[in-house]
């Protein structure tokens, strides 16, 4: 009976935190087959990568075009940052999203 429960447990487990990882970045890049070393180095020592990280494969500039239209500010094209804003400060990957404008900003910005 123990084996069992071990057993069932298990399965729930690997379930649930698969489907609780799709609702972040980081399985977006697992699917494309980006390995965990391309944004955390080989020893897994950048916890948070930096944008310069992120711009070796994501152009700011072509990421600011596809959001031109979102109202009522871009929110890749910051009047503080301009798009060298570090893209973990939103887009966390391990984490739930965060809006970080909305430190002082209410424009209620909706991170995928």
């Amino acid at each position: 009976m123990n084996k069992l429960l071990f057993a069932v447990s298990a399965v729930f487990l690997i379930v649930s935190s698969t489907a609780f990882a799709d609702n972040f970045g980081a399985d977006r890049h697992v699917q494309k087959g980006v390995k965990c070393e391309a944004c955390h180095g080989a020893n897994k020592e950048v916890q948070y990568p930096s944008i310069d990280q992120c711009k070796q494969c994501h152009n700011p500039k072509e990421v600011a075009e596809k959001t031109k239209n979102v109202k009522p500010q871009n929110p890749h094209v910051s009047p503080h940052y301009g798009n060298e804003l570090d893209c973990a400060l939103c887009h966390v990957q391990h984490q739930a999203t965060a809006d970080y404008c909305a430190q002082c900003h209410s424009f209620g910005f909706k991170t995928p």
